[in-house]
């Protein structure tokens, strides 16, 4: 079974083209022309535990970017299609393609309407979206669509409710790798009872279908998500949050259903401009239809610090629980850890380093474990104006009790860019 790419890019871009054409007044354009070069040494091009095949692997990337700006409307869509050549695996030769579009139009003193939509195909095993874990062991190409469109009527200085609809689509040219769409309407209310204490109240309800050319795909399901928090504010620096949520899965086929109960804390304050904490635990128990039921502590940290003038830093983690179905590796709930870190260096005006990394330990409900380390370190250095050069060396390490999706991959990246901006 095979089915088109979903209509709502297109319908994005019509929509957002329509409203601004209306009126130009006390507006301007901002137009940037990019390229990029970049050759990549790649030690472990198919992420393969034993055999790893090398490669260099040249790109070209013109971009566009247009932005429209004015009193009540800003548009931005941007494009930049990446022309593929593999030294030696050339049969993996291909043509890359990123696109985004961001609308917001302001339709009375009140309302409000934002668009979002980012697409983009590539055949790199691990995949760049936030949220994307899987990897693939083969350089196939795939596509991914994520939209989001969304209605805010605000009733008061804080005071905010939405309705929306977001929706993610994957495509794969692998037969025997699932494609899917997973849609989900949704609504959510912040409500400031006095200045001092808030009641958040949320609810999305979701539809996922998968399919494949060859085998049979994972089971289709629906579901809902549900939650209660209230806020509390100690002046304008200090947040807490005490907080509820239900989720429920039920499927299709012989995938087991479950419900998910999490309860949570949060706190979040600001020190100074410069400094900034956000910190969440709590506690969540998987209940399953037939099976045990899983239970399991979460956490959320983000601490965000600038040091003097040149340096910034941000360290954080996560954990709790997580779903994979919209992914190369379908593997449904699981609990996670995870910690992360990077930091960025102005060592002078043209000249940057940075540097990060992450640990993520994953297990399934079949007591399968899996830890995934990443990190990357990297040099930018700007010239003449409108030109950058970088290098980067990344490292990439998956630990699986299933040997077979074990992989180390080592890559460098020499990249020349050149960008100017256009106004008018």
């Amino acid at each position: 079974m095979t089915k088109r790419l979903p209509g709502f890019v297109f319908l994005v871009i019509f929509l957002a083209l329509v409203v601004n054409t209306l009126s130009f007044a006390q507006s301007h354009f901002d137009f940037t022309p990019s390229i990029a070069v970049s050759e990549t040494y790649d030690d472990n091009i198919y992420l393969d535990p034993d055999h790893e095949t090398s490669d260099y692997i040249t790109t070209v990337t013109p971009r566009i970017s247009l932005a429209l700006v004015k009193q009540y409307t800003r548009v931005e869509l941007a494009y930049a299609p990446s022309f593929v050549w593999y030294q030696d695996e050339d049969d993996n030769n291909t043509t890359r393609h990123t696109a985004t579009l961001t609308f917001g139009q302001q339709l009375g003193n009140h309302l409000r309407f934002d668009l979002t939509d980012t697409f983009y195909r590539s055949e790199e095993p691990i995949e760049e979206t936030e949220g994307i874990v899987g990897v693939r062991h083969t350089r196939r190409s795939y596509k991914r669509n994520s939209g989001e469109a969304s209605l805010s009527y605000q009733f008061g200085p804080d005071n905010h409710f939405s309705l929306g609809y977001r929706q993610s689509y994957l495509e794969n040219d692998d037969p025997d790798v699932d494609d899917g769409r997973e849609q989900s309407p949704f609504a959510d209310v912040i409500f400031w009872i006095n200045e001092a204490n808030g009641i958040e109240l949320g609810y999305e309800y979701t539809k996922a279908d998968f399919w494949r050319e060859r085998g049979e795909a994972g089971d289709d399901y629906t579901g809902n998500s549900a939650s209660i928090t209230y806020l509390h504010r100690f002046g304008p620096h200090i947040t807490i949050s005490l907080g509820y949520t239900y989720t429920d899965r039920d499927f299709d086929g012989d995938t087991e259903d479950y419900k998910i109960h999490e309860g949570n804390f949060g706190y979040e304050q600001s020190f100074s401009p410069n400094l900034s904490l956000s910190l969440g635990i709590g506690y969540f128990v998987q209940d399953n239809d037939v099976s045990d039921n899983e239970k399991g502590y979460s956490y959320d940290l983000s601490v965000t610090r600038r040091i003097g003038e040149y340096t910034s830093m941000v360290v954080g983690g996560a954990g709790g629980w997580n779903e994979a179905y919209l992914e190369a590796e379908r593997r449904g709930f699981s609990k996670y850890w995870s910690g992360n870190a990077r930091i960025e260096r102005q060592i002078l005006e043209p000249l940057s380093l940075y540097f990060g990394g992450s640990y993520r330990k994953d297990k399934d409900d079949t007591g399968r474990t899996w830890r995934t380390t990443r990190g990357n370190v990297g040099l930018r250095y700007s010239f003449l104006r409108w030109f950058s050069a970088g290098l980067e060396y990344a490292y990439a390490k998956r630990d699986d009790d299933v040997n077979t999706d074990d992989y180390t991959n080592n890559r460098v990246m020499f990249t020349v860019s050149a960008s100017k901006l256009i106004r008018w």
